[in-house]
Order: structure tokens, then sequence, then C-alpha cells
């Protein structure tokens, strides 16, 4: 295989995943660009390369030969080359200690390592939350997620903040990408979420951020039933799995899929077609409180509650990202499109909810797909208004 190839990159697995979780990997690659089930022209070569590095990593004797060339050129990256990702070089030591300390919990994640990764947490979450609950619950995501890979970005740092109800001299915030196989769908899906990593009685200690795990072990032990059994289940399956348990609106494989039948109508009718996204940047509270990940939650399930409320009934809405909700304007030209989604975005920050449970700089833009399609245009506008 040609050296220069990333056989985990392809495979979309961390270097340290386990043999089950590359299998899965491979599994799923393999259901998305088979050329028996993917007619795409591109899906042949795709489904080569991944073959191909499933034939070197897949192999328990050819990995080690693989992984010990890719450690020599690579493992010096995984610490070191943050400039071009978000790391912020000109932070001290004490931030590259934060980084590496959450990277070792994600990676002790990844391996089931849950004991270790439970001793990580803040003395806090480890009062709220018992070894037992924290294992029910992990275990609990495992059997619908399967980790494979993730990747740790830097954002900043808070000096004096409250957190959990209590301050801290330091808190380092991490933006963290993972990519996971969703077992009940059998895709493979990416996601990301804030982190933070807090200075305890002079140690790092990683937030946790729920104080109460039972509900969202609850969730997934449900999730966890609907792995499909029979073929019987197909239809439920994917059914369930348009919708986002958070929120009750469309998941962004759901709305991708409506937004697109809507993309083809257009080309075909010529009938107007624009789509919207609206992205939520977290302030700090008046009082100088970091908000917690299961608030943030929260605060997202009541904007898209808002924003049901004050669409269209044809308008269609959806999560594209965990801080970012995308609208489709049907029959809608792309500058009555931005007329609407600046009013409805007008609205949520004047909304008193908005204002005073959830501080946060509203961004907002629209767009017209054109030949690329729906999924790329929605990552330029992500990009565009700098969510992830």
């Amino acid at each position: 295989m040609n050296q220069q190839a990333d056989c985990y990159n392809i495979l979309q697995v961390h270097h340290d995943a386990e043999k089950d979780v590359i299998d899965a990997a491979y599994r799923c690659l393999s259901k998305m660009y088979h050329p028996d089930l993917n007619r795409a022209p591109a899906a042949a070569e795709r489904m080569k390369e991944i073959n191909l590095a499933y034939q070197t990593i897949g192999n328990e004797a050819s990995r080690k030969a693989y992984h010990a060339d890719w450690m020599r050129a690579n493992a010096w990256k995984t610490l070191s080359e943050r400039e071009t990702v978000g790391w912020r070089a000109a932070e001290n030591k004490e931030s590259f200690n934060a980084y590496t300390l959450l990277d070792a919990f994600f990676l002790e994640t990844l391996n089931e390592k849950w004991r270790e990764a439970y001793d990580r947490l803040m003395l806090a979450d480890r009062e709220n939350v018992s070894f037992q609950d924290f294992l029910e619950w992990k275990q609990a995501v495992h059997a619908v997620y399967r980790l494979g890979n993730y990747h740790i970005t830097y954002f900043r740092k808070y000096d004096e903040c409250r957190y959990g109800g209590r301050v801290y001299p330091k808190i380092y915030h991490f933006i963290v990408r993972v990519t996971e196989l969703q077992q009940v769908t059998g895709q493979i899906v990416e996601s990301s979420s804030h982190k933070y990593v807090a200075w305890e009685q002079g140690v790092l200690k990683v937030c946790l951020g729920n104080r109460d795990l039972r509900p969202a072990t609850e969730k997934f032990v449900r999730l966890a039933r609907m792995i499909p059994k029979t073929d019987v289940d197909e239809a439920l399956v994917k059914a369930v799995s348009k919708i986002d348990i958070g929120t009750g609106v469309l998941t962004r494989s759901g709305w991708l899929e409506e937004a697109d039948k809507e993309f083809q109508r257009s080309r075909r009718y010529g009938n107007p077609f624009c789509f919207g996204i609206f992205g939520f940047a977290p302030r700090l509270t008046a009082d100088g409180t970091l908000q917690e990940e299961e608030t943030l939650e929260k605060n997202i399930a009541y904007i898209s509650e808002f924003l049901s409320e004050n669409i269209r009934k044809t308008d269609v809405l959806g999560r594209c990202s965990d801080l970012a909700l995308a609208l489709l304007f049907t029959e809608t030209k792309a500058r009555d499109g931005k007329r609407a989604l600046e009013k409805l975005a007008d609205l949520l920050r004047k909304d008193s909810y908005v204002k005073s449970r959830f501080p946060c700089q509203i961004s907002a833009a629209v767009k017209k797909p054109a030949g690329d399609g729906v999924e790329d245009a929605l990552n330029q506008l992500l990009q565009k208004i700098g969510v992830t």
C-alpha cells in the first residue's frame, strides 16, 4: 500500500483503536461504498482504498509493522502540531498539560478503561456521580455508539471561573470532534462537543458536566433496545435515526435527506429553494458561570422548540451540529429566506429565556445550493459562521 496513505484516517478510527472497532468501521464503510450498493463513480475507488487500509491494519501482524512506521511519522502531531487546527502555541505549559489530560481521558474511553477515566474526573463530579453510575452510563452509551476516533482542539482559558456551583482558578475550554459507529443505524457519524479541564486543589481534572447521569443512561438503554435483531426492525430503526432525541427535530442525516429531496425537485422543476443555519456560541453568564454540557443541551432543546413554533409548517428544522440548527425553506427564494432567517434570529436575541438562561452569540446565514449538493453547501455555511 502507498506509504503516504493513512490507514487509520481512511477507516476513520483512532490509531489506538481496538480490532473490533476497526472491524466495525470496515463493515460500515463497506455498506456505504461497495459498488453493488453505491453506483457513484468514485465509490469503487473509495472501496479499493478501504480494502487496502483494512488489509493493512485489520491484520495484527501487518498492523504492527505499519503502526511502527505510522508512529514515527505522526506521533508528534498528536501532541504538538496544533497551529493549523486551533492550538495556540503562545499559551503556557499548563494549557498543553490540560490538553494531554483530556486526550488521556478520551483514549481510556476509547479502550473502555472506565475506572481510569473516572479517576480523572474532578472531585465535585465524583461526589455527585458514583463510579457505578458512571460505569452504567458509559456502558449504555457504548451499546449504541462505538467511539472510532476523536480530535481535540484547544479553544481558550478562563480565570476565576464558576463551574458547577464552585469557583476554579483556571478552566481550559476544548472542542472535541468524535467519529462514532451508531449501532442502531450502522452508520458512521461525526459530532462535536465542548469539554473542560479545571485546576482543582493543585491538579488538573476533567469536568464531566453532569450531576445526574440516570436520565441519560435510561435514554441510551432505550436506544440500545432498538438495535435491530431482525430485518423486520429496519423500517423502525430508519425512522428513529432521523429524530434527534435531545431536541425532537430531525437529525443531521434526516434533515439532509429532506433537503436533498427538495434540491432535486428544484433542479427538475425550477422551483425556488434555499436553506439557512443558526449557530450558537455560548458565553459566560452574568455571574461568570460557565455553562455545563447538560445545560447547553437544554438550551438547544428550548431554541429548537421556539423555532418550531415560529416557522411555517412547510419549513423543515434539523440539528446539523451540537450548536447549530438548519432550516429548510421550501418554495422560497434566497433573498426571502434571508429575511425570514434574520427575523427569526432577531426574535431569538430578544427572547427573555435566551437572554437570561442562554447568553450566546447568535449567527445566521442562508444559502442556495449549487451543483455540489446540499451537504457541501451546509458544510460551507457552518465553516462560514465558525461552527463545528
